[in-house]
Parts: structure tokens; sequence; C-alpha cells
């Protein structure tokens, strides 16, 4: 092989070696800054509860429906039939101030709506509200291309967690967390005369993953006008994303030199008189 080949060669490797993790980071980067604008645009469409909604979460708190891992189920292609409802539309959205978070969440929590977003467990209730209902929503511990709910074991007993949906922008507070096992599914059972949400992912943050983190947190009455980022300066949710967008900016202007050298080198060795 020729020199000026191998010297090619190597440069594509070495965009190869950087574009595909930054793949990743690029599309961390997007969702984060599109969160607003997604967000908005949900809040302009009117969506109303509908009876077979209710009787949904009805059949819950009577115990008629089975509650699905969405983490050991890859293929699982969801059970929702609901009158009205896409399987695909987005149903609400999980707001956390504490760490800047604005999620649209899926009913049913197969592996496209794990990908798009977060999602409502199968048979556990929607996120309504109501009196003994209990929504489950679950989320992947980071994600290819997206944070997902890989800080959420930096909320502490008080945080905000905020469902806007159909019945409006709920609040509720952080009570608690647990560890539980994957079939360990009597911990997130609906609890008679509460109000709750529970998000649910995978523990620890680093593979193996063979338990359940639980973020159990209770309604409280006051609604707000507005959402509002609290996220404090110098934390350490706030590093990671910043973090994420340096990496991104620093990533593509290291493509863009080593794309302009390799061209630079393949239009100077065109101009160099071949050796006889």
């Amino acid at each position: 092989m020729k020199a000026k080949s191998r010297v090619i060669i190597g440069y594509i490797f070495i965009l190869l070696g950087i574009f595909m993790p930054l793949l990743a980071f690029t599309s961390m980067s997007y969702r984060e800054l599109m969160a607003d604008k997604n967000y908005a645009s949900f809040k302009a469409k009117d969506s109303q509860v509908t009876d077979d909604l209710i009787d949904y979460n009805k059949k819950v708190v009577k115990g008629e429906s089975n509650i699905i891992d969405p983490f050991d189920n890859e293929e699982y292609q969801g059970a929702h039939d609901i009158k009205g409802i896409d399987k695909d539309e987005v149903f609400a959205y999980l707001i956390i101030p504490k760490l800047d978070m604005k999620k649209p969440i899926y009913l049913d929590a197969t592996y496209d709506h794990l990908d798009w977003g977060v999602a409502q467990v199968e048979g556990t209730s929607l996120p309504l509200g109501g009196m003994s209902t209990r929504s489950v929503i679950a989320g992947h511990r980071g994600w290819w291309g997206d944070l997902m709910f890989y800080n959420v074991d930096k909320l502490e007993v008080g945080d905000e967690i905020l469902i806007d949906g159909r019945t409006g922008l709920l609040e509720y507070r952080v009570t608690g967390t647990d560890i539980i096992s994957p079939s360990d599914w009597e911990s997130i059972l609906p609890v008679a005369g509460k109000d709750m949400v529970t998000l649910l992912t995978c523990h620890p943050k680093r593979p193996p993953r063979p338990k359940r983190l639980l973020i159990n947190a209770e309604r409280v009455e006051e609604k707000k006008a507005e959402v509002k980022p609290v996220v404090e300066d110098k934390t350490e949710v706030s590093y990671l994303k910043y973090g994420v967008y340096g990496i991104t900016l620093v990533g593509w202007i290291a493509m863009v030199l080593v794309f302009i050298r390799m061209v630079g080198y393949i239009r100077s060795s065109k101009r160099r008189p071949r050796r006889r």
C-alpha cells in the first residue's frame, strides 16, 4: 500500500473515531435544546379526559391489570387499546424543576416509547391524578443520545415532580425512595386514599443493573401557574448538562479540523511532482 493511501486511511479512521461517539452527544444536546420547544407545542394542544381513561384507572384500582417490567421485555409491543388515544402520541409531560428536565410521557413502556422519552408502565394508573391512583413512569438510566433518568437519584424528600396533561398541572412532592427487584411489583401498587406518582428506573447507574430504583411522590393540592427551572448553579446536574454541550461543540470542531487537514493533504499530494 502506498504511503499516500495509508495516510488517507488514517485520517478516515480518526474521523470515524470522533464521529461515532459524537453522534450520541449531538443527539443529547439536540434533545435538551429542543425540550422547551417541544413542551410548548404540546401545551398548544387541547386534550380532554374521556370516560375510557377514567375506566382504565378504575380497573387498576380494582387490580384488574397486570404490571409488566419495561426493562426486561424489549420485544414488548404494548397492550393499550384506549379509544381515541393514538398509541404513539404524547399523553402528558413530566417536569422535574430540580433537574431542569422536561420529558414527554407516552402510554405503555415499550422499547420505542422509552427511546423517545419516558412512559407509563402498563398495569399502573394513567397520569391523570385522583385518589387511590399511582402512575408509575419508567425511564432509562441514561440512554443512547439522552440522559433520561440518569440523575433522578439526586432527588430528595420534598422536591417537586410535575405532571402536565389532560387534568392540568399536577404537583407532587418526593416522599422517599426504594430499591426493589424487577418482580417486586407490590411496591408500586396504588395506596388507598393517596394520589401518587412513582418514577421507575434501573439501578445502579453502571451495568449490570439488576435492581429497580423507585422515586415515590405524593400529590399536593397547590397548582402552579407556570413552570420555572430551579436548578442551582454549580451543581453536578448543571455540570453534566453543559459538559455534554461542551463535548459536542469540541467534537464537531475537531471533526472539521481533521477533515480540512485531510483535504489539504490530498490536494498537496496531487500537486507534488512524481519521481522518475
